[in-house]
């Protein structure tokens, strides 16, 4: 899902609110992942007041998805 949404094949709000269920019921209580979540909920294709437009939400997804590469190669 996060990298339809990354290569833009799909930014819609429904796939940000799929991507935002998944990473809430899988990872609510990590930090980052919190924020994450957060600016999911915020997320609107054309950004306005208060939210966040598809540009930072892909780049923030792309910081999501090294920030989990980097959590679980340790292990």
């Amino acid at each position: 899902m996060i990298s339809k949404f990354i290569s833009r094949t799909d930014v819609s709000i429904d796939i940000a609110n799929a991507i935002e269920s998944y990473i809430d019921d899988n990872f609510g209580e990590d930090e980052f992942m919190k924020e994450t979540v957060e600016i999911l909920a915020r997320y609107r294709p054309g950004g306005g007041e208060f939210l966040f437009d598809t540009d930072f939400v892909s780049d923030r997804l792309s910081k999501t998805i090294s920030y989990l590469d980097s959590k679980f190669s340790r292990k």
